[in-house]
């Protein structure tokens, strides 16, 4: 008796999806912001997580819930915002290339990265 295939198939599939980047946001690709852009908090999330900018180019973030959240760097760069609510944001301005990793300290699992080059 032959077993069916489905479950290969399926695994297959997926492993196809995920390899052509079909799996959502794993931090790989980064998201090119232009000036006037935001990186928004919606659902515990950065909208996108992963962004590149330019040295000198600001940063802004922006909270989108009717929760508090703050944005502090963890390697790459300092900076530290305070709580803010809905409609509230904060603005960071790199001086140097490199790769900054970030996150909200209020919750656990909202981090983010930003590819910092040069002009």
């Amino acid at each position: 008796m032959m077993r069916p295939l489905l479950p290969l198939t399926a695994v297959a599939l997926a492993t196809a999806a995920l390899a052509a980047g079909c799996g959502g946001d794993d931090g790989g690709t980064a998201t090119v912001l232009k000036d006037g852009d935001v990186v928004g908090m919606q659902n515990l999330r950065f909208k996108p997580e992963h962004v590149q900018v330019a040295v000198g180019q600001k940063i802004t973030w922006r909270n989108d819930e009717n929760i508090g959240h703050d944005v502090k760097a963890d390697s790459g760069a300092k900076f530290a915002s305070d709580t803010f609510n809905k409609d509230g944001t904060y603005s960071f301005t790199p001086t140097a290339a490199g790769t900054i990793k970030y996150e909200c300290t209020l919750h656990p699992g909202m981090d983010g990265t930003i590819d910092v080059v040069a002009k």
